[in-house]
């Protein structure tokens, strides 16, 4: 398998994708966020790509910690993490501070 990028979906039902693409002419690489519009991946440009992109980052951040928390929980105790997205002032998802609420135990 190979990832494409990390797909987030907004608080209407927008998805968004976290990607990387080559700068060209450099050995570099570069976030770029895209929007699904219209059954087609169209990149975000200017401040909402800033916000997209910080709040994508987040998202990230917060799956990975939830996903270390899955690894390193044992059997006995398990959780459950929502999270809420709330909109930003141009569009874009943003992830809030899940909370934790248990589940019964097995």
């Amino acid at each position: 398998m190979t990832t494409q990028g990390l797909l987030v979906k907004g608080t209407h039902g927008e998805d968004y994708l976290l990607t990387t693409e080559a700068n060209r002419g450099m050995r570099t690489h570069r976030l770029v966020v895209l929007k699904k519009v219209n059954d087609q991946w169209k990149s975000v440009e200017g401040t909402e790509e800033l916000v997209c992109r910080e709040g994508l980052i987040g998202a990230f951040v917060d799956f990975f910690v939830d996903l270390c928390r899955v690894l390193n929980s044992s059997g006995h105790q398990q959780t459950s993490e929502t999270a809420s997205i709330q909109q930003s002032s141009i569009g874009c998802g943003q992830l809030v501070e899940p909370a934790v609420l248990p589940q019964g135990r097995t």
